[in-house]
């Protein structure tokens, strides 16, 4: 399956420009999917941006995501592949992502699980929820 991977509002709170709190959970179920042969790229807007945005992102994950793990042990596969530009997300349907083999994970995909930010008044995506 291929996983389009949001960053803001899904992997740490929307505070752009800024990085936002670390959403945590996130690492031990993108581990997971990997670790089941599924193709993860990242889908944000900060790649419209311009290329300090997106690498901002691309840091946090690859390099950072060792702190926001409760497995310190756990290593990912670097995630490289990312969208020209934002393509927002279908809907949460597992008929309809098992069919098309297409995931969203995005705190925009409609039905995907949503808890409150801690930092800001929003929503963002809640991992444990996805994770079961």
């Amino acid at each position: 399956m291929t996983i389009y991977l949001d960053f803001d509002g899904t992997l740490v709170e929307y505070a752009y420009p800024e990085l936002g709190r670390s959403n945590f959970g996130w690492v031990e179920v993108i581990k997971k999917l990997q670790d089941a042969g599924h193709t993860i790229i990242l889908n944000t807007y900060r790649v419209e941006l311009g290329e300090e945005a997106l690498n901002v992102a691309l840091n946090y994950i690859n390099e950072n995501y060792w702190m926001v793990s409760k497995d310190k042990s756990i290593e990912l596969n670097p995630i490289v592949e990312h969208t020209s530009k934002k393509i927002y997300p279908s809907s949460w349907v597992w008929e309809d992502m098992l069919s098309s083999q297409v995931m969203f994970i995005d705190d925009w995909t409609p039905g995907i699980p949503l808890k409150p930010a801690c930092m800001v008044n929003s929503q963002m995506v809640d991992w444990e929820r996805l994770d079961e």
